[in-house]
């Protein structure tokens, strides 16, 4: 038994959000050579499974960058949560340096202004689509935030006060870079947290036993298989802890140069099905087997 661990945004999925036909094709292919394929997002499990609805694929899903791992079923497996402490000393901290943010919890996920969330995606999507109209970015802003199934609530103070309530982690946003180092910096402080990143004006802060290379590991060694046939497909700073405990690392020609310099290979953009090219030579070149 082998496993290909695969993260989704910048990598499995378009720039508009969607799995092509062929990394659909390809991942099947895998399953059908008994190849254990599994997504690995920093996404919440509802925001994972909708650019899938309509692709036939059904997938163990690790969640919220390792915080939480999900069988083909949708069964909560293992669930890694920000304790009180942390969760109000990180809020404090994004709230200071005047942080846009969101919270991923066990109830869903959460933002305080719906209109700042879709002129941010507005921003990230023109810097990416720099083509695209006004009217195309806020229709994409808008499917964008659908796809995410984010919630809005007016204070989340109030939220917090809700004991039922989990926090998995929080993604800031901010065009403003020195901000940004300086909150990663001080969360980075905060006892037992890890801070990532899945873009250059994000930052994510998870508990340090919640990273996307820990829950592979955990998942591997649960359905009694071994990292050695392991494989990481990513593009981005929170793929960093897979890449370090996969015997094989793969990042998308649409990552950073600090991301490819010390991976197994570098496979074509996410907008050139480069997830279907990495499986295809995984298997060709019986990678996984040795």
């Amino acid at each position: 038994m082998r496993c290909i661990s695969i993260d989704m945004d910048g990598t499995l999925l378009t720039n508009e959000q969607t799995v092509s036909s062929e990394n659909v094709n390809a991942i099947r292919e895998a399953q059908s050579q008994d190849i254990t394929v599994v997504l690995n997002t920093g996404r919440a499990y509802d925001g994972a499974l909708k650019p899938l609805e309509g692709s036939g694929l059904t997938l163990p899903i690790i969640c919220y960058n390792g915080a939480e791992i999900r069988s083909v079923e949708g069964e909560i497996l293992h669930a890694i949560y920000l304790d009180d402490h942390q969760v109000h000393t990180v809020k404090d901290i994004l709230d200071n340096e005047s942080i846009y943010y969101q919270l991923f919890t066990n109830k869903g996920v959460f933002t305080h202004d719906y209109d700042g969330t879709i002129d941010l995606i507005i921003d990230m999507m023109r810097s990416s689509n720099p083509n695209l109209t006004e009217e195309e970015l806020k229709v994409g802003a808008e499917r964008q935030f659908e796809s995410l199934s984010l919630k809005t609530v007016d204070n989340f103070d109030e939220l917090l006060e809700d004991r039922e309530l989990h926090v998995y982690k929080f993604l800031g946003f901010s065009s403003d870079k020195e901000r940004l180092n300086r909150a990663s910096s001080k969360a980075d402080g905060v006892h037992q947290t890890v801070v990532t990143s899945s873009g250059k004006e994000n930052l994510e802060i998870n508990h340090e036993n919640a990273q996307k290379g820990l829950a592979l590991e955990t998942f591997v060694a649960e359905r009694g298989l071994n990292m050695k046939h392991t494989a990481a497909i990513g593009d981005n700073y929170n793929d960093l802890s897979m890449f370090r405990k996969a015997a094989y690392s793969i990042a998308m020609d649409n990552a950073d140069q600090e991301i490819k310099q010390n991976v197994s290979f570098v496979t074509k953009s996410n907008e050139d099905d480069g997830v279907a090219h990495a499986i295809y030579k995984l298997m060709d070149e019986d990678l996984l087997s040795t």
